[in-house]
């Protein structure tokens, strides 16, 4: 007689134990960047499963676009001009969006760019001349 009544707490409490991992399925990013300086940067998440991720530059989304579909946990986002960009994230099952995320592009100026390049320039020469002088003459 004990039989039934351990087996409904055995079935109550493997239930309770599943009950989380049917939970867990909505996808969260892992710490997005909030700030790129070359327009490019990756996107990773947590998912159980297949994911969708949509970008959006206004913060209504009304300009939203799919940008990744599938079971993936990263994406690579590159050539983007400077402003903001919002970016969403939900499990391809669902309708409701789970996590969401902003992130800033701003890109050197063209004063500092300059200054890199030139500064390249100058430890480019200054090799060029170290070699010259350090080679064996004969």
């Amino acid at each position: 007689m004990r039989w039934p009544a351990m087996s409904a707490a055995r079935s109550l409490l493997l239930a309770l134990l599943w009950l989380p991992l049917a939970v867990q399925a909505a996808p969260a990013f892992d710490a997005p960047p909030e700030r790129s300086t070359d327009g490019g940067f990756t996107l990773s998440w947590e998912a159980a499963g297949a994911v969708a991720l949509e970008q959006a530059a206004g913060p209504d989304h009304g300009d939203a676009r799919i940008i990744y579909e599938g079971h993936d946990t990263s994406t690579v986002v590159s050539g983007l001009p400077d402003g903001e960009y919002r970016f969403r994230l939900r499990a391809s099952d669902a309708d409701d969006w789970s996590d969401t995320a902003t992130v800033r592009v701003e890109h050197h100026s063209l004063a500092r760019a300059f200054g890199f390049f030139v500064l390249g320039g100058v430890v480019f020469l200054v090799l060029i001349v170290a070699i010259l002088r350090g080679r064996p003459r004969g």
